[in-house]
């Protein structure tokens, strides 16, 4: 089953913040994503979850999706709670502001083992998360600039669209 968007758009909000010096403010929950034309700051909470990070360095125009598990199956409804749907919606709402994938580059965040497993071989859903990314961007051309995966703390992300800086803090 074929998801559609909304085509992104410039909103008055995001106008008057760019004419004004602001940052518009967006919040993500996990399973959903935000792009913006113009300064946005957008936060997250990341847990064994992951949060992509894309920049178009020509456009100064960015977008995160906040994803989590590692892929969809068939015979579901597709989501963006998957990696392979947030990924790839995450790309087509970009490229319809006019990003082009040539320009992007990724930041990538998440992926802890949140729970402790008396099984050293067991792979964790933040390690397959991690992996899931890795291998989307990897598959769509797209670099990944900075990597902050892993370990058994959470994190807190700020991601600005319009410079393409991100603070992570763990927490």
């Amino acid at each position: 089953m074929a998801m559609t968007h909304p085509q992104p758009r410039v909103t008055r909000q995001e106008m008057e913040a760019s004419a004004s010096g602001t940052r518009q403010r967006a919040y993500l929950l996990p399973g959903q994503l935000h792009v913006s034309a113009g300064p946005c700051q957008i936060k997250t909470i990341l847990g064994s979850c992951i949060a992509i990070c894309l920049w178009d360095s020509v456009r100064g125009i960015g977008g995160m999706n906040h994803f989590l598990l590692p892929a969809s199956s068939e015979g579901h409804p597709a989501s963006t709670r998957f990696a392979d749907v947030a990924t790839r919606t995450l790309l087509e709402m970009l490229e319809a502001l006019g990003c082009r994938r040539p320009n992007l580059q990724a930041k990538v965040f998440g992926g802890a083992s949140m729970f402790v497993s008396n099984d050293p071989q067991r792979v964790t859903l933040g390690t397959q998360n991690v992996g899931a990314a890795l291998e989307l961007l990897k598959a769509a051309g797209i670099p990944v600039m900075v990597q902050e995966t892993g370990g058994s703390h959470g994190r807190k992300i700020m991601f600005n669209t319009d410079d393409g800086i991100v603070w992570c803090q763990r927490v």
